[in-house]
């Protein structure tokens, strides 16, 4: 009994040394993106938060998060008050000069919002003297500051949090608002008979998400990369996305790897060959 016993205290001391070892990471949030980052109870819940704890629970490490401003999020990152970026997160040639990208995980379209008795259209929002809101720091504001510059006749009014956007929208402040369609049908069921969508965009090329990390943090991008391809394989990915967005396709991770992303140039790290 007494080597028994020895057996089971030193099986349980080993336990907790293990766990009192295990790294903890501060993930970025912007909780105001639902269906992928938002507030619940208290509870920062959404396929991004979600992922990130099931590869942190597959990969063996801790994360807590850390709610900021979209705009301050790779700021952040770059100054280490962070160590990855959870929210929504477009890859760009642009972002990856200043942080590392893991595995593209979704791809993006992108809607334009109008009120529900508004007879514009995708173009015609976009132009024409129109009030377009979009959240700041985003590629959606990239592209419409692109359209400006060939030509398109566009008030810009920016946001630090969309659903601000959408309540202004909601009042006539604004004519439309520009942004991710995963959050627009989100939005869109939240808020019934409030707006609708006046039309879809294509990215091409295509536009697509992933976690940011610190430029040169090769061990959590490993760590992360291999925790997205296993909850991909086991099926645990397409349950997460499901619980959010029941009946959206799901795609292996990655998703379309993008040209230009050093990242992505093999052998990609924590991706088996």
């Amino acid at each position: 009994m007494r080597i028994l016993a020895r057996l089971l205290f030193a099986a349980t001391a080993m336990l907790a040394a293990s766990s009192a070892v295990a790294k903890t990471y501060v993930a970025g949030i912007e909780p105001s993106f639902p269906p992928w980052a938002s507030v619940e109870r208290g509870q920062f819940v959404g396929i991004g938060p979600d992922a990130v704890r099931a590869i942190a629970k597959q990969q063996g490490f801790d994360v807590t998060f850390r709610s900021m401003s979209f705009s301050s999020l790779i700021p952040a990152l770059k100054a280490g008050k962070i160590d990855m970026v959870v929210t929504g997160l477009t890859v760009t040639p642009e972002r990856a000069k200043q942080i590392d990208f893991t595995l593209p995980w979704w791809q993006i379209k992108l809607d334009v919002l109008v009120p529900p008795n508004s007879d514009l259209t995708a173009d015609s929002a976009l132009g024409n003297g129109h009030t377009v809101g979009v959240q700041t720091g985003t590629t959606n504001y990239d592209y419409l500051k692109q359209l400006v510059a060939q030509g398109k006749d566009i008030d810009i009014k920016t946001y630090e949090q969309g659903t601000t956007a959408l309540q202004d929208l909601g009042i006539g402040r604004i004519d439309a608002q520009f942004l991710d369609d995963d959050t627009a049908q989100q939005f869109l069921a939240d808020n019934p008979g409030r707006m609708k969508i006046a039309g879809q965009i294509t990215p091409q090329p295509p536009q697509v998400y992933a976690l940011g990390v610190a430029k040169g943090n090769t061990a959590l991008l490993k760590q992360l990369n291999a925790g997205e391809v296993a909850i991909s394989k086991s099926g645990q990915w397409a349950k997460i996305v499901h619980k959010y967005m029941p009946d959206a396709q799901i795609a292996p991770i990655p998703v379309a790897l993008p040209q230009g992303i050093d990242t992505y140039q093999k052998p990609i790290p924590g991706l088996s060959p």
